[in-house]
């Protein structure tokens, strides 16, 4: 009898911290390390592999600097730095048709996980191709650590905080939280970096619409990207909807967005600009171009304003900094390189 009540307090001693255990996994700070905002934390702090997808193929692992490649049989280069990267793309973008990469073994390679392997052939690169899942990195936003985690271990009903010091430890994190449908917790505030500026997230919210409102290239890394592809995105964006213009700082630096406050402008598929100032009821026209400059791979957005005084400032061939982040073009002046010019133009 005795062993059955020292079973029954056991039984109850347990159910307690167990029901204590999950009251502490709140709905709305943790994280499942299976979902989706989970997915994208990973992709943000994984071992980059997809910027060399032009090369291997794969976003299963990238190469490992220096390496050797022959372009169609005839052309080797030696990649020793990531400059040399340009050197590559410079020689492909040259070529009439389609090529063929050949890469020199042996070759380093590393993992989304941040291990590295030296692979002495192309079978063996092959195998680690089908054995790694592959996974494309997010760009544009990185964590400032270190940050603190509170991890609950749903299989034996344990929660503890870990620091975290750089990238590679909160991607094996999470990874490791996956094999038991692991929860964990940012501690709030964290800093990040945006494209260079620093920001304070203080939830997941604040962190879902910090990925979200990233520009559309932090999510295709590729050195080498399709010109035409990137061309297409653009018209499709700039052609559906109307827009308005939140910001103008000209190259003085002095803001002037409030004399473009009541302007509307559609950009149509055939070129052509329909502008009306919605106070006045007036109606306009420009003209819009679209070219990617090969010196740089940068898209420019040509803006021609026909006969209006005040859209004439806005006469300028624009480097697109971004766009579709999500509903923004954000344009610099390619005259002025090391002015202030910006114009962001917004979808309504």
């Amino acid at each position: 009898m005795k062993c059955f009540y020292l079973f029954i307090l056991c039984a109850l001693f347990v159910s307690c911290q167990n029901e204590e255990f999950f009251e502490q996994i709140d709905d709305n700070t943790s994280l499942s390390s299976q979902g989706e905002l989970s997915n994208l934390v990973s992709r943000l702090n994984q071992n980059p592999t997809a910027f060399d997808d032009f090369i291997d193929n794969s976003n299963s692992l990238s190469l490992e600097l220096p390496f050797e490649v022959t372009i169609n049989s005839a052309i080797t280069l030696n990649i020793t730095q990531f400059t040399d990267y340009q050197l590559l793309i410079n020689q492909l973008s040259g070529l009439p048709g389609d090529y063929d990469l050949s890469i020199s073994f042996p070759v380093e390679v590393s993992l989304p996980n941040y291990e590295s392997v030296i692979l002495q052939n192309k079978a063996e690169l092959d195998a680690v191709k089908a054995s790694v899942e592959g996974s494309t990195e997010i760009k544009c936003l990185a964590y400032n650590f270190p940050i603190e985690i509170n991890i609950f271990e749903t299989e034996n009903a344990v929660s503890t905080r870990r620091r975290i010091q750089n990238e590679a430890q909160f991607y094996n994190l999470i990874k490791g939280l996956k094999q038991n449908n692991g929860f964990y917790e940012i501690v709030y505030p964290v800093s990040v970096s945006i494209e260079g500026d620093s920001q304070v997230l203080t939830s997941n919210t604040d962190l879902n619409t910090a990925i979200q409102n990233l520009d559309e290239d932090c999510f295709n890394p590729s050195l080498l990207t399709n010109k035409s592809s990137r061309i297409d995105q653009f018209v499709a964006f700039v052609t559906s909807g109307e827009f308005k213009i939140t910001q103008y700082t000209d190259e003085r630096g002095e803001n002037e967005t409030a004399i473009f406050k009541d302007f509307r402008y559609q950009f149509n598929p055939n070129n052509s600009i329909s502008i009306e100032n919605v106070s006045t009821s007036e109606v306009f026209t420009g003209d819009w171009a679209l070219e990617i400059d090969d010196d740089n791979n940068q898209l420019v957005f040509d803006l021609d304003f026909e006969d209006n005084e005040v859209l004439d400032e806005l006469d300028e061939d624009w480097k697109v900094e971004g766009f579709a982040n999500p509903t923004r073009i954000i344009l610099r002046d390619s005259d002025n390189a090391g002015e202030n010019t910006i114009l962001i133009f917004e979808k309504i």
